[in-house]
């Protein structure tokens, strides 16, 4: 059977008074993302799931919706129960 990418995707959010750029590490080496690959492929996915990461921020005009949605998430809220 071929295999098929498919995307997911870890909703959560950091509290900070500085900017985003300000806070996020910068020496952060190809082998520590390596390690945080293999925690979640280990702990979230059976052994034959390959993982690929790519850390990013969600565009602030978009951060509202996803932490409303992370809540109902959290919650196990619907939309129509809100």
């Amino acid at each position: 059977m071929e295999k098929k990418a498919y995307a997911f995707v870890f909703a959560g959010f950091f509290i900070t008074d500085k900017e985003p750029i300000e806070i996020f590490r910068e020496d952060v080496t190809a082998e520590d993302m390596e390690e945080i690959e293999r925690l979640v492929k280990e702990k979230l996915f059976k052994s034959s799931v390959d993982v690929a990461l790519a850390p990013s921020i969600v565009p602030p005009d978009q951060a509202n919706d996803l932490l409303h949605e992370f809540g109902n998430v959290i919650f196990n809220r619907r939309d129509d129960d809100a």
